[in-house]
């Protein structure tokens, strides 16, 4: 029980207790009053009776009966009794309970006062007697009792009155007990309410200088009171904050770069997959990451190191800062991978948004040691409610890896709903085991050949490129741009290139097309490669028949591996195998360098070949090309269909097309 309530209860007890006992005393009053009145008019009443019974007039009985029949008839007397000296009733009137013995009496009265009243609060029936004389000689003994119906109506009447009062008196307290609580209820309310509310808020120096006011000046210790708590209080939460700060960014803050990390980005990332925010619910995730840091962490210091990336992780947020409204974050995953969530994007403003990303960080690449540009690999995919913030990781890291495999700069896209890629077979663990049982089974991998025709200016040509093929246990057939990546990335690509040469000089056994196989380019960095694949050539019997192989290379090769690729051309040149460029339109630096190889064809992309008929500058470059390759002895190939009039302009210039 509250102390306002403990309080009001026992000061109305007190208030109950006094109105009772004042209740009670006053009808004690009356009643002793009424008592005293009732004994003096029996005094009265008998004295005067009996003086007039002595009188020597009176002494005749018959007149004595009138003089008391007169007096009891007034009604104001229970018993009028006239004795003899010796004892003997000479005459009695008695009232009992309304009654009278004679017949004479008059109607019984009822007392206005309950019985039960009368039965609590008796009076007191006071009795007289008086001694009637004839001169000197006593001739009788008179006695009177008074009827205290009356006196008992009037303390009934007075008590009800009283009682009455008393009654709305207690009303009247209680009411004003009721609207006393009421308003310090609400008091307290506003006041102290008001004051605690306010602990959790910072006040304004005008606050701060007033004193403390209160519409109680019994509450101003108490406020006073609080308005210190709240200064302790909002002192350590202003405390308590900076600390919180300061553990969250150790927590989920990269130190190089000040930028979130992982454990705060996989929070963001499944909150927005919980479609909490609707519109979160559907996005893009890019990841990129720097290749050569170990290589920049040993040519440069490392404060300087440091610096570079976070003047990096600077620029980016720049550019994000620019698209404030798609509400993008930046996060370092680790040391060289960062990741960029892009909620609410669709494809053409997230694609729009990366290509910025890319351009900045292209921008502030740094010569290595060895000469050339320090590297980036981008991925990228979307994401949707159903997703899962490992299946969006899963696809980040299987397009990363492809990146990494093509060697360009270029952003890989995975789309999420890939079955491939979303399978179980994500862990670099499985995706080992699953490998090494492919090349150890004897047909797990196969080789699917597509034939192409290709149209120049001396007629129709065919070729069929080829791309392995793997079949794992669980029944899935996975194409090589799916799982080749990712032998780049366990080291095993060359395993799986020599398997595609074998395979491929089955299927020219059965055919007599040019067949195209392509090899990856950290293949080349293998130091026993080249000697492996020069073993597989010759254990062939198929000598009359390695004018149709064709081995196509990444035109990045050309600036990633120069030596071994000029050491891998001029080998296939001995046994009479052919050597392709491909994508050489994303790589012009190769041209100074092409005159220095013996190869068989370069590929240019479509997307440039049809630049080419609308853009001066690419229309110069691939004349320049064309023109370079064709005085070397080298095809230029589209392995792409074109329009009419780019088909026309590539024909000009002594190119194959592919034929629709």
């Amino acid at each position: 029980m509250s102390l306002l309530k403990q309080l009001l209860i026992s000061v109305t007890v007190a208030i109950v207790a006094i109105l009772i006992g004042t209740l009670a005393f006053s009808i004690g009053a009356a009643r002793q009053y009424l008592d005293g009145q009732l004994q003096s008019e029996s005094e009265n009443a008998a004295s005067s009776l009996a003086l007039s019974l002595s009188q020597p007039a009176n002494q005749d009985p018959v007149t004595q009966e009138l003089l008391m029949m007169a007096l009891f008839d007034g009604g104001q007397f229970k018993l009028i009794r006239l004795a003899s000296p010796q004892g003997e009733t000479l005459f009695e009137r008695r009232r009992d309970n309304g009654t009278t013995e004679s017949a004479a009496a008059a109607k019984p009265r009822q007392s206005a006062a309950p019985r039960w009243f009368v039965e609590m609060l008796p009076l007191r029936s006071p009795k007289a007697e008086r001694v009637i004389s004839d001169g000197w000689k006593q001739v009788g003994q008179l006695t009177l009792v008074v009827d205290d119906s009356y006196a008992s109506q009037a303390l009934w009447g007075s008590s009800v009155r009283l009682a009455g009062v008393v009654v709305l008196a207690g009303l009247a307290w209680a009411f004003f007990v009721v609207l006393l609580f009421r308003w310090f209820r609400k008091v307290l309310q506003q006041e102290i309410s008001a004051q605690v509310q306010a602990i959790g808020r910072q006040p304004d120096e005008a606050e701060s200088a007033q004193p403390v006011k209160a519409a109680v000046a019994e509450l101003v210790p108490v406020l006073s009171a609080i308005a210190d708590t709240r200064e302790r209080v909002q002192a350590t939460a202003l405390e308590q904050m900076a600390r919180i700060e300061s553990l969250e960014i150790e927590v989920n803050r990269d130190p190089v770069t000040q930028l979130p990390n992982r454990k705060y980005f996989v929070n963001e990332l499944r909150r927005a997959l919980s479609g909490a925010d609707g519109l979160a619910a559907h996005g893009h995730v890019m990841l990129f990451r720097q290749r050569d840091l170990l290589a920049l962490n040993a040519q440069m210091s490392r404060a300087s190191a440091d610096a570079w990336l976070a003047a990096m992780g600077e620029q980016v947020n720049q550019v994000l800062k620019s698209h404030a409204d798609c509400k993008a974050q930046l996060a370092r995953l680790n040391g060289s991978d960062f990741v960029v969530l892009m909620p609410a994007l669709a494809g053409p403003q997230a694609m729009s948004l990366v290509q910025q990303i890319r351009q900045v960080l292209l921008s502030m690449r740094v010569t290595l040691s060895s000469g050339q540009w320090c590297r980036w690999s981008f991925a990228l995919t979307d994401y949707s409610a159903s997703s899962s913030v490992t299946g969006v990781l899963a696809r980040l890291d299987y397009g990363l890896m492809r990146a990494e495999s093509s060697g360009q700069a270029e952003v890989e896209y995975v789309a999420y709903g890939d079955e491939e890629v979303v399978s179980d077979l994500a862990g670099e663990t499985l995706w080992r085991q699953m490998l090494i049982a492919a090349l150890e089974a004897q047909d797990a991998l196969s080789l699917s050949v597509q034939p192409l025709q290709f149209k120049g200016r001396n007629g129709m040509q065919e070729r069929g490129e080829a791309s392995l093929s793997l079949r794992t246990a669980f029944g899935e057939t996975l194409m090589g741009s799916l799982f080749l990546p990712v032998a780049v990335r366990l080291g095993l690509s060359a395993e799986f290139d020599l398997r595609a040469v074998a395979l491929g000089a089955e299927w020219l056994e059965q055919n007599d097309c040019e067949l195209v196989i392509r090899i990856s380019l950290p293949s080349l960095a293998q130091p026993d490669f080249l000697g492996r694949l020069r073993e597989e050539l010759s254990a062939q019997k198929w000598e009359h028949r390695l004018s149709l192989l064709c081995l196509e290379l990444d035109a990045h090769g050309l600036t990633a591996y120069p030596d071994e690729v000029a050491e891998f051309c001029r080998a296939m040149a001995l046994v009479g195998v052919g050597v392709g460029l491909r994508r050489l339109d994303q790589q012009p630096m190769g041209l100074t360098k092409l005159h220095t190889l013996p190869l068989r064809y370069v590929k240019l992309g479509s997307e440039f070949s049809e630049q080419a008929a609308q853009s001066p500058g690419a229309l110069h470059l691939l004349q320049a090309i064309a023109e370079t390759a064709t005085a070397l002895g080298i095809q230029v190939v589209v392995n792409d269909s074109v329009n009419a009039e780019t088909a026309q302009l590539l024909h000009r210039q002594n190119a194959l097309t592919l034929a629709v």
